[in-house]
This record gives C-alpha cells, structure tokens and sequence, in this order.
C-alpha cells in the first residue's frame, strides 16, 4: 500500500503544472457563481495576450490561414538552436519524489527517465536511477516470462512489467475477512404478518395499479437553494436539461470561450490568493456551479438561461440542482473499497505517507484527498432522492462522457 502511495503521489505532482506552495488550512472549494471580477477583456489582455511570446496572427486554430508567419518562423528557429535549458517548476518536487520511492522500482522509472528530453542532471544522476540507463528490468511479472523480443519493449511501457501491475499479484495478497452477516434479531413471523396487512404484496406486482398520493418527492422546490432539499421531481427535471447543455456547449465557439473564461478564473483566484494548487478540484467538487461561473464571465448567460427556463430553473438554482444531484448520485454508487480508502484517510492513517514528500507535496495530496472527501458528501433524502432515477441519470452521464458541458463527473467506483 505504502508504494502505491507514493507512485501516485509522482503522477499528482506532475499534473499539478503552475501550482505554488499553499499553507497547511483546510481547502475551501466553495464557488462564488457571482464573483465580481475584472471584465473578461481586461482579463484576456492581463493573461494572454501580455504574456506571448510571438503574436501568431490568429485566434482560433481552425482559422489559422496558409501564410506561415516569419516572425514566427525565426522564433522557433532560435528556440531550436539555443542549448540554454529552461528550469521545469516541479524539478526539485519529483526529485523528493522519486527519493521517497524503494530502489527495487527504479529499474521500471530509470530507463524512461533517461529517454526524456530536458530531464534534469540531477535526478538522471541519483544513485539508483543512474546505473539504470539502456538496461532492462530484471524482475518481470511471470505472465510475460518467455516473450520472445520483450526486451525491445519501450522504456515507457516498462512499468507493465512489474509483477505488481498484473492481477494475479493483487490475488496473492491476503485479503481482509468478510464481516458476519448473520442475524442479529431472530425471524418474527408475527411481525411481518402485520407488515404484510399494511404494505401488501400486490402493490408491488408488475402492472399494479399507480398510487394517486402525492407526496413531496413527487414536487419542485420553488427557490432551490445550497442546503435545500432535493426531490425525485428536482432530478428529473435537471435530466431533462442535460442533453441541451451539452449540446449547447459543443459548439466549437462557445466550447472556447467557456474554457477561457475557466483559465482566466483559476488565474485570477490563484493571484488572490484564493484558487487551489490543482485548478480543476473546484470543478470537481461543485462542477455545475463552476460551469455556470464560467458561462456567467463569458457572457453566455442569456443563451444558456434559454436551455434550462423550459424546465423550470433559473441560472443559479440549475446548478445547485445539479451539484446535489451529481453528489448524491456519486455517494450511491459508492463501492466498499471506495468507502473504505475514505474512512482510512478519515482515520488518519496516510498522514505520515502525506508528508514524506514536503510541505508543498504534503499540501496538495492534502487538497486532493479533501476534494474527493468532498465529492462525497451529501445527505441521506439527496441519495435517496436519487436514488429514485439513477438508472436514467447512469445512463445520461454516460452518453454524454461524463461531462457536464465542460464539467467533469468523475465517479469512482
């Protein structure tokens, strides 16, 4: 478990390009739908377009032209010839990294390393990483034992080869002891006599006749709010929409505009002092929130207001709605080794593994344990609620590739 950790802990390092070292608090990932912010042009100007290094004469890459720009040209072509090296900022994070990693693993990350351009002197030179360079690992998962050619395999598969990637390996593993599942209350025929007479079993039967009830699952709530209840009537509805939205944002325009606004976000909250080492946690955690902040400074909220009036939301109570319903659908789909990871970081018991790395890299596997803490969190009548439509939901986030708009859904299961 603990070297599973600390791999997983080089791969968040290294997507968590422009991050800067955070104090030890506890992450807010709360969204101000109605931030105020400095005009998108202004923005625009600030992030991009002061910062190029060459002006490439057009804005959309479908739009690029057939005249190949000469500045352009000589701009790369001194980039090209230059051997001045240009200091990676998680240089010294994946050095700690890979410090923290058991030697008998070097010989799957070695020989990659090795074939990375730019990759730095210092870490090519590690004991251990070092005497890796051109040479094959020696210890190979016995359901590749025998290949004849293996060893022309590229260097970046290599980590197929380690016996811990392979199933049988993990079957190996002694495995925890299922809880008793035996009755704690002895049968009581008595009782379910008088459940039977209360609920009988036809009620339930294929082609029973529907209810006439109506009970407050089966009804909208007015002004959805942050802690509003959701009913099975709320996730319907926001089904009903998801279809449009994404519709709505594949187009190629607003697609782009959509993800600028985004950047431009996470690179303001970072100047505040405000954003999360890893930008897309916030999107993670509240997707539909921070898709409508999005749409909101890319001034699409008139259009996207359209798609979703039909159905009975405004704006702000959409995404609300949303955020709950995708929330309580993550919790019921929640697995027991999922569930069990959760109450281990809960418990405390990858603290010690957390800050092994540094303050920085303790810090952002911090945020991110938080975030996914957070994704899971929801009460009991949401899930429940959901409950109620979850084969529907299931299916519509699946066609849609588990986006909203250019919201991820990620669902662990």
């Amino acid at each position: 478990m603990k070297k599973i950790f600390l791999i997983s802990a080089i791969l968040v390092a290294l997507v968590s390009f422009g991050a800067k070292a955070a104090l030890e608090k506890k992450p807010d990932f709360s969204v101000d739908m109605d931030a105020k912010l400095p005009p998108y042009e202004v923005m625009l100007k600030k992030f991009v377009d002061d910062n190029k290094v060459v002006d490439r004469k057009y804005d959309y890459h479908w739009d690029i032209g057939n005249v190949f720009d000469n500045v352009f040209r000589m701009t790369i072509d001194y980039y090209g010839q230059t051997e001045k090296r240009v200091k990676n900022i998680h240089e010294d994070d994946l050095f700690v990294m890979l410090s923290t990693i058991p030697p008998e693993y070097y010989q799957y990350i070695g020989p990659y390393l090795h074939t990375v351009p730019n990759m730095p002197e210092k870490i090519l030179n590690m004991p251990g990483i070092k005497e890796t360079k051109n040479q094959f690992p020696k210890r190979i998962a016995k359901e590749l034992e025998g290949i004849e050619d293996l060893e022309f395999v590229s260097p970046y598969l290599y980590y197929v080869l380690m016996p811990e990637s392979w199933p049988d390996y993990r079957k190996t593993m002694e495995k925890m002891p299922l809880p008793s599942t035996k009755a704690k209350v002895k049968h009581d025929p008595e009782f379910f006599k008088k459940v039977n007479a209360l609920v009988p079993d036809e009620m339930f039967y294929p082609g029973a006749s529907k209810q006439d009830k109506i009970t407050q699952s089966d009804l909208r709530t007015l002004e959805p709010t942050q802690n509003s209840p959701l009913t099975s009537a709320d996730v319907k509805a926001f089904i009903g929409t998801l279809d449009k939205v994404n519709k709505f944002t594949k187009d190629l325009k607003i697609y782009d505009r959509i993800n600028t606004a985004g950047r431009l976000i996470d690179m303001w909250e970072k100047e505040q002092g405000s954003g999360m080492q890893v930008s897309l946690l916030k999107d993670l955690v509240n997707p539909c929130q921070r898709l409508v902040q999005k749409v909101k400074y890319a001034g699409l909220e008139r259009d996207f207001s359209k798609l979703i009036n039909a159905d009975g939301f405004d704006i702000e109570g959409w995404a609300y709605t949303c955020d709950k319903t995708v929330k309580a659908y993550r919790v019921s789909m929640l697995t027991r080794s999922i569930m069990a990871g959760i109450l281990m970081y809960k418990q405390g018991v990858y603290d010690a593994l957390r800050d092994i790395g540094g303050v920085r890299i303790g810090n952002l596997q911090r945020e991110t344990v938080e975030a996914i803490l957070a994704m899971y969190r929801a009460p009991m009548n949401d899930v429940l609620e959901t409950r109620k439509n979850r084969s529907e939901l299931r299916r519509k986030i699946i066609d849609n590739n588990r986006f909203i708009g250019n919201a991820p859904i990620l669902v662990l299961y």
